[in-house]
């Protein structure tokens, strides 16, 4: 909420889209307020039915709430906020070595996190302790598969339901 009128007034008139959190109508509305063009969803989409989420990461963003991330170098050597697990703990554990940089990180672990995410759909597996993905804390309201098309129809529905409800609030 803090960035979003800052980029906008440090960019003018360059139109500047909002990311981050935004999954719901009322996210759009708030983003619109505050100045951008446009939003940036990302989160959203892994639990669709369109979704190339591994399944077993896809059942625990369900689960997440949204203080069950972390921001992490685990993966890729860059910090990125993702679910937090076993392998993001062990990650950040004092006497583990630091992530290598970009590329490297990303070539070093890649082929383990397949693994890992293959490993997790067997039943009774304890890779899926391990299984882990790039998500926003945006994750605690994803509380069901659904199609591509149902969300960006809520979105909109929201959003246009939000912006009526704040007009209401506006005597003329």
């Amino acid at each position: 909420m803090v960035l979003v009128p800052e980029v906008v007034d440090a960019v003018s008139p360059t139109p500047v889209l909002a990311a981050g959190g935004i999954a719901r109508g009322r996210q759009i509305a708030a983003a619109l307020a505050l100045g951008a063009e446009g939003v940036w969803c990302g989160s959203v989409w892994l639990t669709t039915e369109e979704a190339e989420t591994p399944p077993v990461v896809k059942d625990k963003f369900l689960a997440a709430t949204s203080s069950d991330t972390v921001r992490s170098r685990s993966l890729t050597g860059k910090p990125a906020r993702m679910l937090r697990t076993a392998w993001t703990d062990e990650w950040d554990r004092p006497d583990s070595p630091d992530p290598l940089g970009m590329p490297l990180q990303s070539a070093l672990v890649s082929d383990p996190q397949l693994r890992i995410n293959q490993a997790a759909g067997q039943p009774g597996a304890k890779a899926r302790e391990l299984a882990t993905y790039f998500v926003g804390q945006v994750v605690g309201s994803l509380d069901r598969v659904r199609s591509a098309r149902s969300v960006v129809l809520d979105m909109v529905e929201e959003f246009i339901d939000t912006v009526g409800q704040l007009q209401g609030l506006v005597q003329r």
